[in-house]
């Protein structure tokens, strides 16, 4: 049987879970692809894509899409009229008249093959009104339509939306793996020799997403970005399992990024962390994807009980949709600074 998604590195289950879907003609109306930025949602949203209308998508002997049919190429080269991409563009949200275009022209049958795709960049920008409006869409689709919802959070998209669909959680690789994959790209080697601290750190600091391990390896402004990201979400670690209250709401304040976006996402790495501490509760030979195991933070989360840590991980989900969905920043953390502590 030829080989699903050869493109999409790992990710086994969401290989198995649409190959199966795709090659028996049960595949869903819409997915939810859900990770962080550089994890391979839109990778895994394309191929998925051509492989639902690929040629040979029933002949168990080609690739799963096979990349050489008339239908895989326009859409792997990005250039077939099906495939329609949805996003904030220069806006804080995605709102509700971007949907309701989309619902406009959703039975205006398919220009090139047999279905048409929408798909949704950064879903949990959507507006809570963008999201009702869309599950009408999702309740009662024309059946050649899919929709592919790409998302750093789901727990950020209404849960009649994630009822809807089925969320695949992009795999995300222990960094020894990510420096393994980063020596096959073009380059590699060589950043590797001329800084090997930095190679290193790029695969740390990529949280397990091989796109942005790459992105970090070649691009200093991105690296810069990333370590404030990190740094932040080392003083909510910090403050969790080391500070008082009122030192923490402090130290919160006064180190909190000018950007929403750049809370957001290191208040996402808090969530690695403490993902790195739960799993480590059950397995102490697992590899982390946030700590180096160096930090000095970890003695003292290693008192936490797993009920606490899963409860903090739950809070930390919870603030991280609050501040994505334009809540207050100041006050979301506040909030979560005062709930913490109390965990």
């Amino acid at each position: 049987m030829g080989e699903i998604f050869p493109a999409l590195v790992g990710n086994k289950y969401i290989k198995e879970t649409l190959g199966t879907d795709i090659r028996s003609g049960q595949a869903s109306h819409a997915y939810i692809f859900s990770g962080p930025v550089g994890s391979g949602k839109h990778t895994a949203a394309r191929l998925c894509c051509a492989a639902s209308v690929c040629e040979h998508r029933t002949e168990t002997g080609y690739t799963l899409p096979c990349t050489e049919c008339a239908s895989c190429r326009k859409i792997l080269r990005d250039i077939s009229a099906d495939v329609t991409f949805v996003n904030s563009g220069s806006r804080a949200t995605i709102g509700v008249e971007q949907i309701r275009t989309i619902r406009q022209n959703l039975y205006i049958t398919p220009n090139d093959g047999e279905r048409k795709f929408y798909i949704i960049e950064e879903a949990e920008k959507m507006t809570p009104q963008a999201q009702n409006a869309l599950l009408l869409s999702l309740e009662e689709p024309p059946p050649f339509v899919t929709f592919f919802l790409l998302t750093t959070d789901a727990a950020a998209l209404l849960e009649t939306i994630r009822s809807r669909a089925p969320v695949l959680s992009m795999e995300l690789f222990y960094p020894e793996r990510v420096m393994e994959w980063l020596r096959t790209q073009k380059g590699g080697t060589d950043a590797e020799k001329r800084d090997s601290e930095y190679f290193r750190s790029a695969a740390v600091l990529s949280g397990g997403a091989l796109g942005r391990a790459k992105t970090l390896l070649f691009s200093e402004s991105d690296a810069s970005e990333l370590m404030l990201q990190r740094t932040f979400a080392m003083t909510v670690l910090s403050g969790i399992f080391t500070g008082k209250t009122s030192d923490f709401l402090v130290k919160i304040q006064a180190e909190l990024p000018k950007s929403r976006e750049t809370a957001a996402a290191a208040m996402i790495h808090v969530q690695t962390a403490l993902r790195d501490l739960i799993v480590r509760k059950k397995n102490a030979q697992v590899p982390m994807l946030f700590f180096t195991g160096s930090e000095d933070i970890l003695p003292h989360a290693g008192r936490y009980a797993l009920s606490r840590l899963t409860a903090l991980y739950r809070l930390t989900e919870q603030t991280c949709a609050r501040i994505q969905a334009n809540g207050s920043l100041h006050a979301s953390l506040a909030e979560f600074a005062m709930e913490a502590r109390q965990i």
